[in-house]
């Protein structure tokens, strides 16, 4: 009987281990400060570009938080660049447009998704781009 316990608690603890990071903000504000310090510590970065005044953009963050919360590698960093706040930043990946994701592997960028997606297909993507890296 101990050992059902036991096996149940760790159960729940996992459960709950899980549903704190999917509500848990898994963003890194990215800016020009910290860019080349995350290219450099992380083989994949996935830049989330987006504003405040953006709605398509509550709708990504949404999609890309619960993705991040099912890729939990320390390998894989997901970050949030303000494209009014770093501009740069935005000049330097040429992000034109927002919501836009940009997946980059060891400092070159491997995907690009402009405009709002479904949740599906944005994983996918993305998931499909850190496991050829993480593979390698």
């Amino acid at each position: 009987m101990h050992g059902v316990v036991k096996e149940l608690r760790d159960r729940l603890l996992s459960i709950a281990r899980e549903l704190e990071a999917i509500h848990a903000d898994p963003f890194i504000e990215v800016n020009s400060r910290n860019i080349d310090e995350l290219l450099s510590s992380r083989r994949v970065l996935v830049l989330f570009f987006t504003a405040e005044w953006c709605g398509p953009c509550v709708t990504m963050q949404d999609h890309l938080r619960e993705i991040a919360a099912r890729i939990l590698d320390p390998r894989v960093a997901f970050g949030r660049v303000d494209v009014d706040r770093a501009y740069s930043v935005a000049d330097r990946y040429s992000v034109q447009h927002i919501p836009s994701v940009v997946v980059v592997v060891d400092g070159k960028v491997a995907d690009v998704i402009v405009g709002s997606t479904s949740r599906e297909r944005l994983e996918e993507r993305i998931r499909k781009v850190v496991e050829e890296a993480l593979q390698s």
